[in-house]
């Protein structure tokens, strides 16, 4: 476990989950929470590797403070685990929960019945972020019930994790064809259950970056992170059509100025912002 200030939780887990059977970030809006303007980073590796992660810890900490970015005070816990004990953690905090206006999220081991209008989503997360106990999970389920009257034909999913926003959007625009794409073959492979789970088939799945995709959308979901979003703004408008709608989170607030900076520099108009908590989202049209 490595504990460090909220900011630099992204580009930490991002390193560690490259030489890791995964990570799993928690801070004050998670499930499991951590103190306020802190992140516990949850990685599990194998013994063989424990060196060079704890090598990769303090390079990137190092880079993290040259940046600017506050990276102190890092802690770094470790214990033994068996590797069935990271999926199983979460039957112990993930209940059925209602997101937005008229989402309910339930596992599979808490089948809570649905009421009258209830949209519903099924989900394992397995080792892939989106459960919708989020804050910026929730938020960009919010703006999407927001904007729901709109015309799309065909969504992106850009850092699907789990699928739980391709299966938001399938359910608000039945219609559409959707495509979830992810950098890690897991969170893909989860995606794909999930969608099987919910008996969706209007959405593919794709392991890939935003340069994998040639396909133009009238919506793409992106709740990556703001150290991510603001250098791909520029390669957005080639998969948006004129019109179209970019929803995006994984921002805190203090962050969002300078996102909605490179996107309305890259040609966006921002329409709507919502915020929870240290939590950004934004929704712009092209």
């Amino acid at each position: 476990m490595i504990e460090l200030p909220v900011g630099g939780a992204e580009v930490m887990a991002e390193a560690v989950g490259e030489l890791t059977e995964g990570v799993e970030i928690r801070d004050a809006q998670t499930i499991i929470r951590a103190g306020a303007g802190r992140a516990v980073i949850v990685a599990q590796c194998r013994p063989e590797v424990e060196a060079e992660v704890l090598a990769e810890v303090e390079a990137v900490a190092g880079r993290l403070k040259a940046a600017g970015v506050e990276a102190e005070p890092l802690s770094v816990r470790r214990r033994e685990a068996h590797e069935d004990e990271w999926r199983d953690v979460w039957k112990q905090y993930f209940r059925a929960t209602r997101v937005g206006r008229t989402f309910l999220v339930r596992p599979s081991w808490d089948l809570k019945p649905a009421s009258e209008g209830d949209r519903i989503i099924d989900i394992d997360p397995g080792r892939a972020f989106g459960t919708g106990g989020h804050a910026s999970t929730r938020l960009v389920i919010g703006l999407c019930e927001e904007i729901a009257d709109r015309r799309v034909a065909r969504f992106l999913d850009l850092g699907c994790g789990s699928g739980i926003l391709s299966m938001v959007a399938a359910q608000l625009w039945p219609s559409a064809r959707g495509l979830a794409v992810d950098i890690d073959p897991e969170a893909v492979a989860t995606t794909l259950e999930n969608l099987e789970r919910n008996q969706i088939a209007t959405v593919d799945t794709r392991v890939g970056v935003l340069s994998d995709v040639a396909e133009v959308s009238d919506l793409v979901l992106a709740n990556i992170e703001a150290g991510v979003l603001a250098p791909l703004a520029v390669d957005f408008p080639a998969r948006v059509v004129p019109g179209g709608t970019v929803v995006l989170s994984g921002l805190l607030a203090e962050q969002a100025e300078a996102v909605t900076a490179a996107f309305v520099g890259a040609g966006f108009a921002l329409e709507l912002r919502r915020d929870e908590d240290e939590w950004a989202a934004l929704s712009l049209r092209r």
